[in-house]
């Protein structure tokens, strides 16, 4: 019985890309960057901050160098319309689900930090650290929300802790980083003990009758890698490359209930579960050229391999059969240009627009995670305050067209959502960004 209640278990895993991918992964590590849409980041079109995306790009600045920043994201989530109905097994049939149809943003985002250090050993060998928060998301909705047996509340976080080591010469820069991840995940949802109790016959318990909860927390370790190399083609021109290899995830949490009616008699019950799921690889590339020595253009493009995201399988403690939940992920890609103009010796102005394509859609897209595909606006502003720090102001509009959640019961207890029901609806997303950063030369 519990294994039909458990597939919310699965999506634990469902917040886990890799650098360089949409869904929520949070590309804002650098405000600088932030002020053109991050086109050349890979080539290290303006300081330290790009050895995030190219770790052979810190060897193109000298000295010690330090950046600190931070990125404000204001996301705004509004559902309307929504409707949620039962599973056809329960009667009447397509038994509404309760729950108003309007309900305003439930995103709710924290400020984004970003660290780097790098210092040259030697005229050719740079070492170099980076403190990152590369994913995170925080989604609530009330307990009276229609959806409430997909999501209530998802609140995730990661922490990468990244040194690096980089070579150059007169022409290319070579990089490496070890990429060491903490990851922590807090996920709730309803669970419909009146329709499971309904289902098998327990006297007293209807669909809707008898909501309780399921809360799962978890977190893990995992390790991976960066490579990235820049060329220097010409005095105004140079281009990057970088690659990021896939890692597996090892989630180990906890999953416990709320509200159980006695009339299971102890046959549900909290228990600790564990998924393992292979990440994607990713690769970006991009460019940056010198048309004067006030104005340069940049160029950027990254792949994530999401189409290897193919099931979250989730094992129990109990010794339960495996909870197994289908994905159907696409590779998906981001495209930038911007252009940098040098006012003067003290003012830069930046821009840039993006392209950014959804890994998911209608039939797979969950209250949890409602993306889109994203159109950038961005424009920044640089200020030397002296020869040696630098201060970065960056600033995004993200367009988004509405997106629909259509979430299928199915007709079987077998079937993942069968007690969750029906879920259709549509979200208006919108995200803006607000980027500052310090960058100091020692």
């Amino acid at each position: 019985m519990s294994k039909r209640m458990l597939p919310a278990l699965a999506l634990i895993l469902a917040w886990a890309p890799t650098a360089g991918a949409s869904g929520f992964q949070l590309r804002e590590q650098s405000a600088s960057g932030q002020g053109n849409a991050f086109a050349g980041a890979s080539a290290g079109a303006q300081d330290i901050s790009s050895m995030y995306w190219n770790p052979a790009a810190m060897a193109l600045f000298n000295g010690t160098q330090m950046s600190l920043g931070a990125s404000y994201i204001k996301a705004t989530m509004d559902l309307s319309g929504a409707k949620g109905t039962r599973a056809p097994g329960f009667q009447p049939s397509q038994q509404p689900i309760s729950g108003a149809p309007d309900l305003p943003n439930a995103v709710n985002q924290p400020v984004v930090p970003a660290l780097y250090l790098s210092r040259a050993l030697s005229d050719q060998w740079f070492l170099g650290l980076s403190v990152n928060v590369p994913f995170g998301l925080k989604t609530e909705y009330p307990g009276s929300f229609v959806g409430r047996y997909y999501a209530l509340t998802t609140d995730l976080k990661t922490y990468d802790v990244s040194p690096a080591l980089a070579w150059k010469d007169d022409q290319w820069t070579l990089g490496v980083a070890f990429v060491a991840r903490k990851a922590e995940a807090t996920i709730t949802n309803a669970v419909d003990f009146g329709a499971i109790g309904s289902s098998m016959a327990v006297p007293g318990l209807t669909p809707g009758g008898a909501d309780g909860g399921a809360t799962l927390t978890g977190d893990t370790w995992c390790y991976g890698y960066k490579l990235g190399a820049t060329w220097s083609a010409t005095p105004a021109l140079r281009l990057g490359a970088a690659y990021q290899a896939s890692t597996t995830v090892d989630i180990k949490g906890h999953v416990g209930y709320q509200g159980v009616p006695a009339a299971f008699g102890g046959s549900i019950v909290d228990g600790a579960a564990e998924a393992k799921i292979k990440l994607p690889a990713t690769a970006s590339a991009g460019f940056t050229c010198e048309v004067s020595p006030r104005f340069s253009v940049q160029g950027e493009m990254a792949w994530t391999q999401w189409s290897s995201f193919k099931e979250l399988r989730v094992t129990f403690a109990s010794g339960q059969p495996d909870d197994v939940t289908q994905e159907n992920w696409k590779d998906t890609m981001f495209y930038s240009l911007g252009a940098i103009w040098k006012i003067n010796p003290q003012w830069a102005l930046k821009g840039g627009l993006a392209y950014d394509r959804s890994p998911t859609d209608n039939r797979d897209r969950t209250p949890r995670i409602p993306d889109s595909d994203r159109t950038w606006v961005a424009v920044g502003l640089g200020w030397s305050v002296t020869p040696q720090a630098t201060v970065d102001f960056g600033f995004t509009q993200i367009f988004a067209p509405d997106v629909k959640v259509d979430l299928q019961s199915g007709t079987s207890p077998s079937d993942p959502n069968y007690y969750r029901g029906n879920l259709t609806g549509t979200y208006k997303v919108g995200i803006t960004i607000f980027a500052l950063a310090a960058h100091y030369q020692f």
